[in-house]
């Protein structure tokens, strides 16, 4: 699967480690040497690592850790992170608190170079060792994290992969560059809880934002339970302003719905219903997400009636929705469906941030259908961003 290109160019997959806090002054160099002792003798001893023939392995001691890179798979990073996190469980659970280690892993696939160092030793350097260090140094303790790269092709692989593979959000890297990052976690292994951003997303404007306009933005919010757990959809019509296409489209979710990224289940389809991939998450908090998505076709200068529309579902705060606005639009549409037996009076209010001002926007259509009621707003003259709605019932 992978292959030497050249001489000491080499493509592989990467597993980097290193011990988070080993260089605390509190612990003794006794204990320090003792925890490097006791990783090296761990992924010694799992089977991943014992499974590869060295002739298809590189490895790189980095004095609190370890890069290791599999030649002849893609898998085995990800295997022997899972791997080395169940048995260093089993070791924490009777090692006292200053004996525990914990540890975090980058997994990347990329091109390296072999070169010896001054004293005629084998180094490694290229980008995908550099890659897969960033990609670790971004983690907090027990982090297992992916590139991209790495995550895109275990899933195409594997299905199953998908259910341990999460995706995070894009994270800024030197020379203005972005990189969607993931995290593995599961039963026995890795850190469910979003990381500290220690590399923040670059501030550009995309070319997305540049050149396209949004001409309507359409909400639903269809109750599907007595307790307030809805369905959102939301409909984005767009045009370009540019005489260059454009091939993605950026799209914020701001809203008072306190849920991961990954827990919302994003799908995203086109005007001809057609599934759209999510390519990069440039932000990812409980309240907020942003997201750019890949269009299936590009949009043109006069192109009309091209459409994305996103629908994932989620709690409702009680008897109240907010959304602030992070995109421009000329027109506005909400659609609210609720049982029809429930007995109350929804209101939209809409609050202008330039002005400072808020206003109820009263107009709206009432029509029952079955055991569904739906109500219909219509706001006309704009919708600039930082505007907020908040819907009460």
């Amino acid at each position: 699967m992978y292959s030497e290109n050249h001489e000491n160019l080499i493509y592989a997959a990467f597993f980097f480690i290193d011990i988070v806090g080993l260089s605390n002054p509190i612990l003794s160099t006794e204990t320090q040497r003792t925890k490097i002792k006791i990783l090296n003798e761990t992924i010694d001893g799992c089977k991943t690592f014992l499974n590869s023939s060295k002739e298809d392995l590189l490895i790189l001691p980095t004095g609190d850790g370890m890069l290791i890179g599999f030649k002849n798979g893609l898998e085995q990073p990800l295997m022997l992170a899972i791997e080395f996190h169940k048995k260093l469980f089993e070791y924490n659970k009777k090692a006292t608190s200053v004996e525990k280690i914990e540890t975090r892993i980058g997994c990347h696939i990329g091109h390296v170079f072999i070169i010896n160092d001054i004293y005629g030793n084998q180094n490694l350097w290229g980008p995908g060792v550099i890659l897969a260090r960033r990609i670790m140094d971004m983690g907090d303790a027990n982090h297992i994290l992916l590139s991209n790269d790495i995550a895109d092709d275990l899933i195409e692989m594997s299905q199953d992969y998908k259910k341990i593979l999460h995706p995070l959000q894009n994270f800024g890297i030197k020379h203005g560059d972005n990189l969607l990052t993931y995290s593995a976690f599961g039963e026995g292994f890795g850190n469910s809880k979003t990381p500290k951003e220690k590399i923040k997303l670059q501030n550009i404007v995309s070319d997305a934002q540049k050149h396209s306009t949004c001409d309507k933005i359409i909400f639903n919010i269809i109750i599907k339970d007595q307790n307030d757990y809805a369905r959102f959809e939301r409909y984005y019509y767009f045009s370009n302003n540019s005489s260059e296409p454009i091939y993605e489209i950026e799209i914020g979710i701001v809203a008072n719905s306190e849920k991961e990224f990954q827990a919302l289940n994003i799908k995203a389809h086109d005007e001809n219903s057609d599934k759209l991939g999510i390519v990069k998450i440039l932000s990812s908090t409980p309240y907020s997400k942003k997201i750019v998505i890949k269009l299936g076709k590009p949009v043109f200068t006069g192109d009309s009636k091209r459409m994305v529309k996103i629908a994932y579902d989620t709690r409702l705060s009680k008897n109240k929705f907010e959304n602030f606005f992070l995109i421009q639009t000329s027109t506005f549409e909400l659609n609210f469906n609720h049982y029809a037996n429930v007995s109350f009076n929804p209101e939209l209010m809409y609050f202008n941030n330039e002005q400072g001002s808020k206003n109820l926007i009263p107009s709206f259509s009432k029509t029952t259908k079955g055991m569904f009621t739906n109500y219909k707003w219509e706001k006309t003259q704009g919708i600039n961003v930082k505007d907020m709605i908040r819907l009460e019932w």
